[in-house]
C-alpha cells in the first residue's frame, strides 16, 4: 500500500496520457491492494484511496473502472461521485490461495470498510468459493463496453470432470469515450 513519489508521478502521466487517447481506449486501472473491501481480514486500503482520488483530482480523469487483488474473495463496488459519474470498484482475489476472507457483516467493528460509504455501495460478492473474473471488450453499435462474469467453482473439491465453474456475477460497463473520434468508429 506504499506508492513513492516516482511511482505516483508516473501513474499522474500514465492518467493524462490515457485521457488524451480516450476516443481510442478505455481507461482502466488495476493495483494490487484493494481500496474498497469489506472483507474481515484487510477492509480497505485507506493509502490506496488517498492515492487514486488525488491522482483523479489532479488530472481530472475518472478511469472506467478499477480492479484490484489482495483480498481472496470477489467483490464489485460502485462509487458515484458528486458530478454523478459512478466508477465500478473490482475485486477479484479468489483465484488460488488457501484461504477466503469472510466479508464483514453491518456494524461489524474490525472493519472500518468504506468511508464515505453514502457513495459507495457494495453491488456484489463472494467470499465462499474459489473462483475467476472473465473480462471481454467488445463494440455494441458504435460504442464499446467492457463486460464482466465471475464464475465460482464448486465448494468440495471433487474429480475434474465434477469441478465445473458457475456463473456467480454478471457486469456490463460503458466505456466512457471523448465525442470527437467516436464518429470514425463504423
Amino acid at each position: 500500500g506504499m506508492v513513492t513519489d516516482e511511482q505516483r508521478n508516473w501513474f499522474v502521466e500514465e492518467l493524462l496520457h490515457a485521457e488524451a487517447n480516450r476516443a481510442e481506449q478505455a481507461v482502466i486501472v488495476c493495483i494490487h491492494h484493494a481500496p474498497y473491501s469489506a472483507d474481515t481480514n484487510h477492509g480497505s486500503s485507506l493509502a490506496m484511496i488517498a492515492f487514486l482520488e488525488d491522482a483523479f483530482q489532479k488530472t481530472g480523469v475518472r478511469p472506467d473502472a478499477v480492479f484490484s487483488g489482495h483480498v481472496h474473495n470477489y467483490q464489485r463496488f460502485e462509487k458515484s461521485d458528486e458530478d454523478g459519474h459512478r466508477t465500478p470498484y473490482i475485486v477479484a482475489g479468489a483465484g488460488g490461495y488457501a484461504d477466503l476472507h469472510a466479508i464483514a457483516t453491518l456494524g461489524d467493528p474490525r472493519v472500518d470498510c468504506l468511508p464515505g460509504s453514502d457513495n459507495i455501495e457494495l453491488k456484489a460478492f463472494c467470499d465462499r468459493h474459489f473462483g475467476f473474473l472473465q473480462l471481454t471488450i467488445e463494440r455494441v453499435q458504435s460504442q464499446l463496453q467492457l463486460s464482466g462474469t465471475y464464475y465460482c467453482l464448486p465448494e468440495v473439491f471433487t474429480t475434474p470432470e465434477l469441478m465445473q465453474a458457475e456463473v456467480y456475477d454478471r457486469f456490463t460497463i460503458p466505456i466512457r469515450r471523448t465525442e470527437h473520434n467516436t464518429s470514425t468508429l463504423g
